[in-house]
């Protein structure tokens, strides 16, 4: 349906006439016919053409909306493996467990406050327990419900996302990476204290924490150290801002894929 206004201004246009006309929803109205081309066009009632825009309006908005989130979807990092990983498929084998799910959601379901604040959260324990689960279902969460993007790494996989940019042929240069890591809005870097301690690896971890504490971005860190050595490796500076106004939850039960293995469970 052509726009009246479209229709005056075309180059095809030759003239127009008014006449009053009566809509079945909104009642009497003035109806503007346009002759364009040879054919006349308009007519129709403008609250009815207002209402059919509005809606053109949302489902455009909405399509764009859906096809911004599957690109955060694609760009979160998230390994094929926890893919569908959300918090009703995790199973609590304890209380604890229960309780640690919920804290994980409720940290995702609040995510556009604890954005506002620099939140960030650590969660730590042993092998298996699906520490990785709960924060994949943390990135999906975040970017399905919030469109806010995040992104999914491990330490080493940040590491050579730096060290890429050495060579001639790269197509990020350092700064660029840097600017990524520190600057999306929920970093998820896994592997925490498994590195080989190289100062190269120190010098990417401190820059990525120390930016993303100084722009308050939440980060989330998943580590099988305890609270002591996990400050040993990371050092109590950066700890000590990841609590800041953080949370540190334990996995203290057994790892899933023991249980698992001794039940007879092919993994």
């Amino acid at each position: 349906m052509q726009r009246i206004g479209e229709a005056l201004n075309s180059p095809s246009y030759e003239r127009y006439f008014e006449q009053q006309a009566h809509c079945p929803t909104h009642g009497p109205y003035t109806a503007v016919y346009a002759l364009v081309g040879g054919q006349w066009v308009g007519g129709y009632c403008p609250h009815c053409l207002g209402a059919d825009n509005e809606r053109q309006r949302r489902k455009d908005f909405a399509r764009q909306r859906a096809q911004r989130i599957q690109k955060m979807l694609r760009h979160a990092g998230v390994p094929p493996r926890y893919h569908a990983a959300g918090f009703d498929t995790f199973d609590p084998v304890t209380e604890q467990a229960g309780w640690v799910r919920d804290c994980c959601r409720r940290y995702a379901e609040t995510f556009p406050e604890r954005l506002k604040t620099g939140t960030s959260l650590i969660l730590s324990g042993e092998v298996g327990t699906g520490k990785t689960h709960l924060a994949c279902a943390i990135v999906r969460e975040i970017v399905l419900r919030h469109a806010h993007q995040a992104f999914y790494t491990s330490v080493s996989g940040a590491v050579r996302q730096v060290r890429r940019t050495y060579d001639r042929n790269s197509e990020q240069s350092e700064s660029e990476v840097f600017d990524w890591l520190a600057g999306v809005p929920l970093l998820v870097l896994d592997e925490v204290g498994v590195q080989t301690g190289s100062e190269h690896e120190r010098m990417v971890l401190f820059e990525v924490f120390n930016r993303r504490y100084a722009d308050m971005r939440p980060t989330v860190v998943i580590s099988n150290l305890d609270y002591n050595a996990l400050a040993h490796s990371l050092g109590e500076r950066i700890i000590d801002r990841l609590l800041e106004g953080g949370t540190a939850l334990r996995f203290t039960w057994d790892s899933y894929r023991r249980r698992r293995s001794a039940a007879g469970v092919t993994l």
